[in-house]
């Protein structure tokens, strides 16, 4: 899953997701995506896409792009929710202030989290060059 390279970026997929959700959704019985399944995707990318079985929502139609960008929307909303679950849990047992790493784990971690960047980063570019977005 891709990685979001900054804050710009995360912004970008916040926003695509947010103008995805307010588009309608248009309700279409399973056999009907079934017989018309080119006709589905086309719409899929004007809203998304539920599709019922006995009049009852059973899936949705997403373009592949808006549901990677959810994922990385949420995965992000989930991290900043654990950091602030696990500020507030070092506040009430009393490690406010103090460090988690010494210095010398901080200097390795920045190194680490910088090698994953770069390989995310190369995998990204790949990604784009093979799989055009529309």
């Amino acid at each position: 899953m891709k990685q979001f390279a900054d804050t710009e970026d995360r912004t970008g997929a916040l926003l695509r997701v947010a103008q995805y959700l307010v588009q309608p959704q248009r309700f279409m019985a399973v056999g009907d995506a079934r017989a018309e399944l080119r006709h589905t995707l086309e719409l899929a990318t004007k809203g998304s896409v539920i599709l019922t079985a006995h009049g009852e929502p059973e899936a949705a139609v997403v373009p592949f792009s808006t549901l990677e960008d959810m994922r990385r929307a949420l995965l992000h909303l989930l991290v900043e929710q654990m950091e602030s679950t696990f500020a507030r849990t070092r506040k009430r047992l009393g490690y406010e202030g103090t460090p988690v790493f010494d210095e010398a784990m901080a200097v390795e971690a920045q190194r680490d989290i910088g090698e994953v960047l770069r390989k995310a980063k190369r995998r990204s570019g790949k990604a784009r060059r093979t799989l055009p977005r529309k």
